[in-house]
């Protein structure tokens, strides 16, 4: 089982203009209105949907915005909502598209009590020997110390800990032997503590996070490709073919999910990286997370080349 897990989930309010958006007292009309559930983890859980493999979304949601954000996942038939219920809001964030460009505003959450963690982890422990657990998206500072001991314990059942959150935590559970981590050139900085300008210089941060402890290191580069480091050496595979990609958002949410479902079955990490790195080019040329036919299209052309 796959269960994913996203600490801070949001319902995004999508408007698209047609013009461009005037910020000088104007009223500005969207031609366009959507709202999707969203979420890293949860756009891992979508992308394994995608591909047929179930998963159990873990995360915080309430107030008068949970209902509704549940009902988004209903239309996907091998989601299966397990949230710890909370007293404030689940956030709405607006999404604005104009002239090709999007414009975020983020809001900052609900705040989440200390019985609301413990019941989150009550659900992690629930978890089996060499299940996945997938943390994607930022760890409130205040749930930093709480989430650190639910990883350690998770691990030390044998669950399989993949992570794509706050450096501060990655850095604390290495050691204890995460089975990945996946990050982005720009964030990498963080994580090792040095600059990172050149592709030679990501690698050598990818290979300081494997050397310390995680068996898996996956690195994107300004999602135009992405660095596979692992005990059988280290890979790049392309994810944008051109400049007339759609959109980054997802696309490492999209590998980890194909990532995943491929080592589930073949255990191979090479096979598995090429088959993420699909699923990846899928979504950055879609509008929305990538679905079977396009992961199945890209993977013909999605190639694996080792790095000497």
């Amino acid at each position: 089982m796959i269960c994913t897990c996203t600490m801070n989930p949001s319902l995004d309010y999508y408007m698209e203009f047609d013009k461009g958006i005037d910020g000088n007292d104007a009223v500005n009309r969207s031609q366009l209105e959507y709202y999707e559930a969203g979420g890293k983890g949860i756009n891992v859980s979508i992308v394994l949907n995608n591909l047929g493999i179930p998963t159990r979304a873990f995360g915080f949601v309430g107030g008068f915005t949970k209902d509704f954000y549940i009902s988004l996942l209903a239309k996907y038939e091998d989601i299966r909502p397990n949230f710890t219920y909370v007293q404030g809001h689940t956030r709405i964030n607006v999404k604005c598209s104009a002239n090709g460009q999007w414009t975020d505003l983020n809001a900052s959450g609900p705040i989440i009590t200390p019985a609301d963690m413990e019941n989150m982890q009550k659900k992690v422990s629930s978890l089996y020997s060499q299940d996945y657990f997938v943390l994607a998206g930022h760890t409130q500072e205040y749930l930093m110390d709480a989430t650190e001991q639910m990883l350690k314990d998770a691990i030390k059942e044998k669950v399989k800990v993949v992570l794509d959150t706050n450096a501060e935590l990655v850095k604390k559970i290495l050691p204890c032997k995460p089975f990945m981590i996946k990050t982005t050139a720009a964030e990498l900085p963080s994580f090792i503590d040095s600059e990172v300008n050149t592709e030679e210089e990501m690698i050598a941060g990818a290979k300081k996070l494997h050397e310390a402890g995680s068996r898996y290191v996956i690195v994107t580069n300004h999602s135009r490709s992405a660095i596979l480091v692992c005990k059988e050496g280290t890979y790049r595979a392309q994810l944008t073919r051109d400049e007339k990609y759609v959109s980054f958002v997802g696309t490492g949410d999209s590998l980890i999910a194909g990532f995943l479902m491929n080592y589930m079955r073949t255990n191979d990490p090479l096979d598995s990286f090429r088959f993420g790195a699909s699923c990846g080019s899928a979504t950055a040329y879609s509008k929305g997370l990538a679905t079977r036919e396009n992961i199945d299209n890209f993977y013909e052309t999605t190639k694996v080349e080792k790095i000497a």
